[in-house]
């Protein structure tokens, strides 16, 4: 028998014993939230409740094996739970039961990510109206969004995404004909299997049949879940209402991928009866740095108010540390890095947090001079990415014309050149000795070949202007690239075009600093080279760099939170979307609660292309003596209507803060 006294305290208790009818467990950050969960299943199954009558969703494969091996280990049972998993593994298993109820076989196939957006390519491809028309990639993001979030397609572009508003109607007849063709083939998409699984559970029977199974239903991280998955959980539990959901809304940060906070706000209202569990103790972060968090986010005004506690105090405050520029904020950390190491600190206990993947260039590129190596998580490391790669072939040729390999890449994005088509190209311009003869040589190639060479032609003379005014200034060329069409291409191509932009933004500013065109690839090929490991590499741990997002759920020993500055965090973007502010400030109280010991808190004063500058208005929310009193003396509240100039020690030359931020008084860099 487990000893439930002795090994939970007493608010997860009260769970375990308590957690009959609807239930609302408010499970704080590190507060213990997995192992509430496991040892109520656990209990569950002590009382005699059948593992076939016990539900437990999750979010990820990962987080049910967990629970899983974990309620084994308390009960010494060998497969204790047939029904856990995500909501697309339970969805899968019953539709291959029940498939032939909405006119499918059983045995249909699911496509992955890649599938799907073959086949529905073939679709838009019947539907595309000229050149701007949007990829495919974007059209079933739209369509997934709407299915996930049970909107209209109209809705989601309303709210989302106003500038493919004119092409609604065309939208849904793309997403009637992509049904269609998946039926035909006797496939599913991801998202079909929550929808289709939905649909099952409207037909009277089915529904009846696994509400009466599931006598305990229990979920995780149901802050994340959008509000076809709660329907779902609604359906499955309507006969014996023992229904536990498990999350923080405090950590909602997921709206963009359809997650509903308003499922956890208004649990309450679908469940009246229902009881509130509130788990804030916690066992991961110092007293210092929860006092910190819980000011952060008592600002939302849309939440269940909640205080953590910590078992752990008398550990350094969180540290602000403002900086010049993203150079010297980038500089700043390398050199807290290789202090805290040579205070014991290790590196792979260290985590740098931001909002944005283009906030870490500036960071990327001085972890590689100083030798430092990390993992990257939240995508791909900055000269890793296809937009990064397509701008230096694109600077590549400037440099060597006969450089083979950056022509494929740049000649192969235009619609209609293909290999051979480009290899032909290629071998012309290598007998050039001009760059500017490029322009004569279209003579080769024909038919949809030749369409794809003249667009090519509009960004290169674009960027052959910026190089005859400065042959030596690689941000000039990017800057260039960004006024082309290539910009178009981007916009049409990727849901996420302003992040990439702003990619291009902060590269064209860090270009712009190097001697020649020659350093500055020079500088950026070390980078690339820097990133292939060697299979032991792989395995060694190192410093993360990671997004918040990608961050949730974990923790380190350190933890720098970057770029906390005006229209980066929060973004400017949710500054423009309902409620985007809050789930900026959530995103915050996330990053912070990844901290068990040390929190340093960074942002460039300077103003940058493509960035507004200067500290971020949640600074001037927070409470000064949170912090060490060296990093930040005092916030003075008031918005200045006049640039203002800050001028350091020993530095002749003025900071210019953004009109309207808060000025912080400084005295130590």
């Amino acid at each position: 028998m487990i000893n439930y006294e002795q090994e939970l305290n007493p608010e997860q208790l009260a769970v375990i014993y308590n957690g009959d009818g609807p239930c609302l467990v408010l499970a704080g950050a590190g507060s213990g939230k997995t192992r509430t969960i496991t040892y109520r299943v656990a209990y569950l199954l002590e009382k005699g409740i059948s593992p076939e009558n016990i539900l437990l969703v999750t979010f990820t494969n990962k987080a049910a094996n967990e629970m899983i091996e974990r309620v084994q280990t308390l009960t010494s049972a060998s497969s204790p739970l047939p029904w856990s998993g995500t909501f697309h593994k339970i969805a899968n298993k019953i539709l291959r039961k029940y498939a032939t109820h909405l006119g499918y076989k059983n045995n249909f196939t699911v496509l992955d990510a890649d599938d799907a957006q073959a086949l529905l390519k073939i679709v838009v491809k019947d539907f595309k109206t000229g050149e701007k028309f949007p990829s495919a990639k974007i059209i079933e993001s739209i369509i997934s969004f709407s299915r996930n979030a049970q909107i209209g397609i109209d809705e989601v572009l309303d709210k989302k995404y106003p500038s493919y508003w004119p092409l609604a109607d065309t939208f849904k007849e793309i997403a009637q004909k992509y049904s269609e063709k998946k039926k035909e083939a006797n496939a599913m998409d991801f998202d079909d299997l929550l929808v289709n699984f939905f649909s099952l559970l409207n037909l009277p029977a089915i529904a009846n049949n696994f509400a009466t199974q599931f006598q305990y239903i229990l979920v995780d991280e149901y802050q994340d879940t959008n509000k076809l998955q709660a329907k779902i959980i609604d359906c499955l539990a309507q006969i014996h209402r023992n229904i536990l959901v498990v999350g923080d809304d405090a950590q909602s940060i997921y709206s963009f991928r359809a997650a509903d906070i308003n499922n956890i706000l208004k649990f309450e209202e679908k469940y009246p009866e229902a009881k509130i569990f509130r788990l804030e103790t916690n066992y991961r972060s110092s007293d210092e740095i929860l006092k910190l968090a819980n000011n952060i986010i008592s600002n939302n005004t849309k939440q269940y108010p909640k205080k953590l506690r910590a078992l752990i105090s008398g550990l350094p405050r969180p540290a602000l540390y403002p900086q010049m520029d993203k150079s010297a904020e980038a500089n700043f950390i390398v050199k807290k890095i290789i202090e805290l190491e040579e205070q014991g600190s290790d590196q792979k206990d260290m985590a740098i947090l931001f909002r944005a993947s283009h906030h870490s260039q500036a960071l990327e590129m001085e972890l590689t001079k100083a030798g430092i190596k990390y993992d990257y998580r939240g995508g791909l490391r900055f000269f890793d990415r296809a937009h990064i790669k397509d701008t230096l072939s694109y600077l590549r040729i400037f440099n060597n014309l006969a450089d083979t390999a950056a022509w494929l890449r740049i000649l192969q994005h235009e619609e209609g050149v293909g290999p051979a088509a480009a290899q032909k190209i290629i071998t012309q311009i290598q007998k050039l000795e001009n760059i500017e003869e490029i322009k004569n040589i279209g003579e080769i190639v024909s038919g949809k070949a030749k369409q794809g060479w003249n667009n090519f032609l509009k960004i290169f003379e674009k960027l052959l202007e910026a190089q005859i005014s400065d042959n030596t200034n690689a941000g000039n060329l990017i800057s260039a690239l960004l006024e082309s069409d290539y910009t178009t291409y981007l916009e049409t191509e990727f849901l996420d075009s302003d992040e990439r932009i702003k990619d291009l933004e902060q590269l064209a500013t860090f270009a712009s600093k190097a001697p020649s065109l020659t350093d500055f690839l020079s500088e950026a090929s070390l980078q690339e080279t820097y990133i292939q490991p060697n299979s032991e590499q792989i395995r060694e741990k190192k410093l993360v760099l990671s997004t918040i997002h990608q961050a949730k759920g974990l923790e380190w020993g350190t933890v720098f939170i970057i770029n906390l500055a005006n229209e980066s965090f929060p973004s400017a973007r949710s500054m423009r979307e309902e409620n985007g502010l809050e789930e900026e400030r959530r995103l915050f109280y996330v990053a912070a609660t990844r901290a068990k010991k040390n929190l340093f808190l960074t942002f460039p004063m300077s103003v940058e292309w493509g960035d507004a500058g200067g500290p971020s208005i949640f600074l001037s929310e927070m409470s000064q003596e949170l912090f060490e009193d060296h990093s930040l003396l005092n916030i003075n509240r008031t918005v200045f209507n006049d640039d203002i100039q800050y001028m350091p020690e020993e530095d002749d030359q003025p900071i210019k803060i953004k009109p309207g931020s808060f000025l912080r008084e400084i005295e130590d860099l």
